[in-house]
Formats: structure tokens, sequence, C-alpha cells
């Protein structure tokens, strides 16, 4: 039996609820701000469920994050919102207006020399005199160039049209997504080039990919991810939908050593059409706010069934709300131990 870990996230709102704590964009743009949030968030964690190790050391955390995705529609046009209790939002589609010609004519400078750009990059600066070597942004320092998928990101810049484009002009949808690869490369060279770093393996967030027939997403945008995924030894993955449905096109992914999937997804299926991958089933955000104690502690005992035989499994209990009942929390963590698991945080 493998070895089993519990990634723990809740959403913002479960924390300002317990804690009164409030996010906003000071959350992303005043590091002292930032690191007293993570030094409530993780008092917290720590008194709620320090008996299962979680939070053993509440301390901030010398990384700057923000989603791929939202810093690619921020720096092409998309305002972002900050609500205080909650992640930023990045609004509306700033593609969904252009000709492809514009498209192919945008200067990936647009998004690599963006002012936000600057922003994150002095504060990763102002990070590192505080920890050093430990300080990270994006988390390139792990040498894993993390992103959503020229797709994903496309399907967010371009909107629901995009799957129009892949049916009738997939030509345009495949311009489309390599000028998204283009700035994409623009943002990291840049920061890169601030933070001394390379990359050795590539990260591959596909949140739009359960949306599409097995047959569309073989043909239009597999072979897109194929080409990245080749770029490095190793590719990591990530479905957030139910994906039973592509879990044997997934297999066709270079280098794939880790796969993230979504709620619902046939493990049993997966750990058999993916043997020798990590496999990270997202835990179901719903049941662990609605469910019973009993319900979870089936749920996570079943998935450690169905995932005997992949090398690792990794639980990714995120996006957990404001009313997520702490019982049922610790129902997971139970049933992990009790299971004959190491559980990890």
């Amino acid at each position: 039996m493998s070895r089993v870990n519990i990634w723990l996230g809740f959403m913002p709102a479960y924390f300002t609820k317990h804690v009164g704590v409030t996010y906003g964009e000071a959350y992303y743009f005043d590091l002292a701000y930032r690191a007293d949030v993570m030094r409530a968030e993780s008092r917290l964690l720590h008194e709620q469920l320090g008996d299962f190790g979680v939070a053993a050391a509440p301390r901030p955390i010398p990384h700057l994050f923000i989603q791929p995705i939202d810093l690619m529609l921020h720096t092409q046009g998309a305002p972002w919102r900050f609500p205080d209790d909650a992640t930023l939002e990045s609004v509306g589609a700033p593609w969904a207006t252009l000709s492809s010609a514009e498209i192919a004519a945008i200067d990936p400078r647009s998004s690599a020399e963006h002012p936000v750009m600057d922003r994150l990059l002095a504060q990763y600066r102002e990070i590192a005199r505080h920890y050093g070597d430990a300080a990270d942004i994006f988390m390139v320092k792990s040498g894993m160039m993390n992103i959503h998928t020229p797709y994903t990101t496309a399907h967010q810049l371009y909107g629901e049209e995009l799957f129009v484009l892949l049916l009738t002009e997939p030509e345009t949808a495949r311009a489309i997504f390599a000028k998204v690869w283009e700035l994409y490369q623009a943002i990291y060279a840049r920061v890169l080039a601030v933070t001394g770093t390379a990359f050795d393996r590539i990260y591959l967030g596909d949140c739009s990919a359960s949306l599409l027939s097995e047959a569309v997403y073989r043909e239009r945008v597999l072979p897109v991810n194929q080409r990245l995924a080749t770029l490095y030894p190793d590719s990591g993955y990530h479905s957030c939908g139910l994906s039973t449905h592509l879990l044997a096109a997934f297999s066709a992914l270079p280098g794939l050593r880790h796969i993230q999937l979504g709620a619902g997804t046939d493990m049993a299926a997966a750990a058999r059409l993916l043997p020798g991958v990590v496999l990270e089933p997202l835990i179901d955000p719903v049941l662990m706010r609605e469910g019973a104690p009993d319900d979870i502690t089936r749920l996570i005992a079943g998935i450690i069934d169905d995932t005997a035989t992949a090398p690792g499994v990794n639980l990714c209990a995120w996006s957990f709300d404001r009313d997520t009942p702490l019982e049922n929390v610790r129902a997971m963590y139970a049933a992990v131990g009790e299971a004959g698991q190491k559980v990890g945080y």
C-alpha cells in the first residue's frame, strides 16, 4: 500500500469566519499584511487539527503565488477584483472581441513587462531580503514551470466561442494556443532572470479539459499538451472536473509523474490506466460541507482502496468553504490513519 498525503486547503472565507482575517488587495501586495494573515491561518489550523500534525510550526510562507491564468488574464486587460473573504478574481474575457489577426499581433512583452509584473517582482525582491534563498515566486524555485494549458487559458481569454473554433476553425484555435504559449514563455523568462533559476519539469493545469469529449480532446488539445510536456523530463497534470472519459488520453502525456483528478473520477480506472503515476484525487468540497463524518470515512477509504497500486497518493483536500464542519475534516484525517497510512500535510 502506498503512502497517502493530505494536502489541506480552506477557502479564505473559512478563516474570515473563524478568526476574522480579511484578504483583499493587501494580501497579494503587502508582505507584512500577508504574513500576519498566514500566521492567523496557521494558528487556527493547529488549534483545530494539530493532533494530526497540521501546522505544527505556525509561520508565514516566504512564497508569492498568483494563479498563472489570473496573471495572464490581467496582463491582457482583465481587471482584478479583490474580495475581503475570497481569492482574487479576474473579470471578463479580454480577447473575446479580438480578431485572430489581432491576437496573432499581440507582443509577448505586453504580459512580461506589464506593471503588475513590476509590482510582483519587486515584492519577490523584498521577500528575498527577509528570507534569502527560501524566497520564491510562482513556485519557480522548485524547478517547475507551473502554467494553465494553452487551451484552458485560451478558454478564459477568448470565452465560450473557443469551443466553436475548436470544431469549425481548428487552425485558428491552434494559433491562439500558440500565442498563449508565447506569452507564458515571456512571463517566465523574466521571472527566471530575476530569481536565477531554471526549469526541469512542467505542470499543466487543464481546468477546462473535462468539458470536452475524448475525441475533441485527443484531436485538438492533447497534441499541444504533448508538445509542451516533451520539453522537460517530467510533467504533471491537473484536470479538476470529472475526468473518467479522458483517462486513456491522459496516459499519452509524455513524462507524466503525477496527476490531479476531479471529484467523481473513477480512481480505480485511473490506477489501471496510469500505472506508475502518483494519483492526486480532489476531495469533493460539497460532500465535505454537506455530508456526515461517516460519508467522509467511506469516501476516503474507497479512494485508498481504489488507488492501492499507485506509487503514491496525495489527497487534494482543497476549496473547503466557510461552512465545512470541522468534524468532517477530522474524519478525513482519521480515515487515512485507520487505513494504516502516514498522514502528511
